[in-house]
């Protein structure tokens, strides 16, 4: 008996903890019988299930999603909320598209007095990724279009939509940026059970959650690293040529933590090339496109040798006062071909991110 109780604790103990804990599946679907409540907002977009060998997960059926991006004009995938979105503890779904490119996932609480919450992840073309987010993941939208939020949080009970779309259409085009192309989405569900234990409320990331939840506004290959890279630690790669226009810039939102005490930003980077990084912290600002932005740069040698970056948050430059309260995003540019649009290819690896007291 003994010897049966012990070997049952040492699997329990061998399981990730997602599957300890046994999370309650409040909603699920796969698609398999059509895709009852999903619709296509905005202009140029359509919804259909989509049978084709190769362009679903699990089963033989996913939610295929097609839309044109261009300048300004916004499509996104969405459903009405359900009712067990008031007791949601995390939002899972695998997610393919056909180009490399930024994904928001939104949550729309009912308006008036409500606002948007979105997430950002990066979605590397014709790989299907599993997304695991937590309430915790999506900040509130503040843009001068964006809906006042009345409580300035996230009410599950009072969300109406949620709703997945390309982020392309927000940035600067790209060459070959616009045009059509198509989103998959299978076994898309809410899962209850206890709450997801939080991590340091300054560790920004470990890269070790299955997907990146940093995007690149700059033409720029991103992948997840696996501990065989020069950091020896997962890590985000990315490649890249030194250019002006667009620069190669990385972008990871911020808001969602609670970094009033933060006065130091460590991280770990490597490149193939000896370069400056620019490190940019961009506060809030609601109603603006853009918050003030404090800057530092930082010299990695090259030849991928591991360099930790270890920076006090007021020796970043900028106008006014950093607080660390109010801080918004995390950017990362290399401006070594700012000037005459002519550089070399360079690869960099970023590891283990932040905040310190």
């Amino acid at each position: 008996m003994r010897l049966m109780v012990a070997s049952a604790a040492l699997f329990a103990a061998a399981l990730p903890a997602s599957a300890q804990q046994n999370p309650e599946v409040l909603f699920h679907q796969d698609f398999e019988t059509g895709a009852p409540g999903w619709f296509a907002m905005g202009t140029g977009g359509s919804i259909q299930v989509t049978h084709q060998p190769g362009q679903t997960h699990s089963g033989n059926s996913a939610l295929a999603f097609t839309y044109e991006v261009k300048r300004g004009q916004i499509s996104a995938a969405v459903m009405p909320a359900s009712p067990a979105m008031a007791r949601m503890q995390r939002l899972r779904f695998w997610v393919k598209t056909d180009r490399d490119t930024p994904v928001g996932v939104l949550l729309s609480e009912t308006k008036p007095g409500g606002g948007n919450y979105t997430s950002w992840f990066w979605s590397p073309a014709n790989a299907w990724q599993q997304i695991d987010l937590t309430p915790a993941d999506f900040v509130l939208a503040d843009g001068p279009q964006d809906p006042k939020d009345a409580d300035g949080k996230l009410d599950l009970d009072q969300l109406q939509a949620v709703g997945v779309l390309d982020l392309a259409s927000f940035f600067p085009a790209s060459p070959g940026q616009a045009g059509s192309r198509t989103l998959w989405i299978d076994d898309f569900e809410l899962l209850g059970g206890p709450a997801p234990k939080e991590d340091s409320a300054m560790r920004i990331d470990n890269f070790d959650r299955g997907f990146l939840p940093w995007i690149t506004i700059g033409v720029m290959d991103l992948k997840l690293a696996q501990a065989d890279n020069p950091l020896h630690e997962p890590a985000l790669e990315a490649s890249y040529e030194q250019r002006d226009s667009p620069l190669p810039v990385l972008l990871r939102r911020i808001a969602n933590y609670d970094l009033a005490k933060a006065a130091r930003l460590d991280f770990d980077v490597a490149s193939d090339e000896e370069t400056t990084l620019v490190v940019a912290l961009e506060m809030k600002r609601p109603g603006a496109a853009q918050g003030p932005r404090f800057t530092l740069p930082i010299f990695p040698p090259g030849k991928r040798e591991v360099f930790h970056v270890s920076v006090k948050l007021e020796d970043f430059q900028g106008q006014g006062k950093l607080d660390p309260a109010q801080l918004k995003t995390l950017i990362v540019t290399d401006p070594a071909g700012a000037g005459d649009g002519v550089g070399t290819h360079n690869r960099i690896w970023i590891g283990k991110l932040e905040f310190r007291m």
